[in-house]
């Protein structure tokens, strides 16, 4: 069986339990065409493999979960007597897609939680009941070199959209909560970009030598070890918050411009808050009505949640 999906690095997170569905009910691992960047993910995920090609194979099944031309061109030259395309709506439906695939599902994700969409939506027996993403923890030589912090809090302040930025010294204030409550450390991360590296270095550079600064610094493997090793994650709605409770550690992920329940499971350990646009802001400086004090209460009650 062969699944097809070139989403982004939180996405490929939510779409484990579908896969798991698919493992479980083939009897034997899926492959995945995705990424290659993706790999350290995929190997963290019970029942599944990786594949880089599709071409000229015969499979017993094709399933895809995007609606990208690449995907589609794959299931073309591939072999299968089912070819299943889900997506979240159906204006994302392109000519390419009803070339490739005999059977398409865009039902429309309103305010589904978007593994269980996936997960229910993904038409084989479930021979286990739904449950939301698990990762197999990280090995220890994913550990990046020179870290020597054992106990810290792990904050991620940007995703792949500007707009879902909070100032940084919202953040700095927040951390510095956690770092006075018995964080020993806390630990800035961020995507590549320049930008996300600025403003991750703003917050670590506020708060001084009780910040260990890694934007933009990391490998894949680095920031999954990371993740579930922290004591908690806080950050904006994105992979991280992903990572952090398919791990099963805790996170606390503020929500912009994205439908909390498209991306969340709420948990005990797994808390979002959703913060209203102010006037005040635009796309490249977003500003946004919420209360240092409400956020920093939040992490410090999950923090001290058993």
């Amino acid at each position: 069986m062969l699944v097809i999906c070139h989403k982004q690095l939180g996405d490929m997170t939510l779409l484990e339990p579908a896969l798991h569905k698919l493992a479980t009910a083939a009897g034997r691992p899926v492959e995945l065409l995705t990424r290659s960047g993706h790999a350290p993910l995929v190997a963290l995920m019970e029942g599944v493999t990786t594949t880089r090609r599709a071409w000229l194979r015969a499979f017993d099944a094709i399933l895809c979960y995007d609606d990208l031309d690449k995907s589609a061109a794959h299931a073309l030259l591939a072999f299968a007597p089912r070819k299943d395309l889900l997506l979240r709506s159906p204006i994302e439906i392109t000519k390419w897609n009803r070339r490739a695939f005999a059977e398409i599902r865009a039902p429309g994700i309103a305010d589904h939680y978007l593994a269980r969409y996936n997960w229910d939506h993904t038409i084989v027996e479930a021979l286990e009941p739904w449950r939301p993403p698990v990762l197999r923890q990280p090995p220890g030589a994913w550990r990046p070199a020179s870290f020597e912090a054992d106990d810290y809090a792990l904050l991620n302040s940007t995703a792949g959209w500007k707009s879902k930025r909070w100032k940084s010294s919202s953040w700095a204030a927040v951390a510095g909560a956690l770092l006075d409550a018995g964080v020993p450390r806390i630990v800035v991360t961020s995507g590549g970009q320049d930008w996300q590296r600025e403003h991750a270095q703003k917050i670590a550079a506020a708060l001084g030598d009780r910040a260990i600064f890694l934007g933009g610094q990391t490998r894949l493997e680095e920031f999954l070890w990371l993740v579930s090793r922290s004591r908690m994650v806080i950050g904006v709605d994105g992979a991280a918050s992903h990572l952090a409770a398919a791990f099963g550690g805790k996170s606390l992920t503020l929500f912009f411009r994205t439908n909390p329940h498209n991306w969340h499971f709420p948990t005990d350990r797994s808390v979002a808050l959703l913060a209203a646009a102010t006037d005040a802001g635009d796309e490249e400086n977003p500003d946004y009505d919420f209360p240092i004090e409400d956020v920093a209460e939040r992490a410090l009650g999950l923090l001290r949640h058993a």
